[in-house]
């Protein structure tokens, strides 16, 4: 069975109660600070997986654009409906979005592409690169590992966990060049030498269309 349809089966909902009440905003602080002098050029962000909203509401006010969040647990959007009613929030999977090609100035992975089935990974990227316009930044907070590899998940059986860099995909297309990235760790704002600890904040920007002969 895959992570997609655990998660849809209930997973989804369990992750969200776990993690409803609060979040650690500091690791977000990294990204203000890198955002905040190009915030006159954002002005729609959107977040994939952005669970309850805590992180959307955050990114969003600092840098004064319209929030719009994709979330696969059905609880977490009636939340985020009902605490942040400015956010526009859909239920939805990161491999099917349900929005208009480059309609966003700046789009933020929220901790979720570990959890992706391979066979849906591509089409994840792809579809956050395409509701992306050029000339937008992207952002990633994920496990960033040196390999890829796969462990089995803690919360729940069946399900597995990818690790890897995942901004090693869009860099690689010669579309995105990195601006800024912070390691830091599930427990602390440092570096871990434990591997299986290892989580980072990188800042992407997505290069204009720029035709030369």
């Amino acid at each position: 069975m895959s992570n997609k349809k655990i998660f849809n089966d209930g997973e989804a909902d369990a992750f969200f109660d776990r993690y409803k009440k609060g979040q650690d905003l500091k690791p977000l602080k990294f990204l203000r600070d890198w955002l905040v002098p190009f915030k006159k050029n954002i002005n729609k962000m959107l977040e994939i997986g952005c669970g309850n909203g805590f992180s959307l509401d955050y990114l969003s006010n600092e840098i004064k654009a319209k929030a719009f969040g994709i979330e696969p647990s059905k609880n977490a959007v009636n939340f985020v409906k009902k605490k942040f009613p400015s956010i526009k929030i859909n239920n939805g999977f990161s491999d099917k979005l349900k929005l208009d090609d480059s309609y966003f100035d700046y789009v933020h992975l929220g901790f979720f592409l570990y959890l992706v089935d391979r066979k849906y990974y591509f089409r994840s990227i792809s579809e956050a690169d395409r509701t992306l316009k050029f000339g937008g930044f992207l952002s990633i907070i994920d496990f960033d590992t040196p390999l890829q590899y796969s462990q089995r998940y803690s919360h729940k059986d069946g399900v597995f966990s990818h690790k890897m860099d995942n901004s090693r995909i869009f860099i690689s297309s010669g579309f995105y060049t990195l601006v800024n990235k912070q390691s830091i760790s599930l427990s602390s704002l440092n570096f871990n030498t434990n591997i299986d600890e290892r989580v980072s904040i990188q800042l992407l920007y997505k290069e204009p269309k720029i035709f030369k002969v």
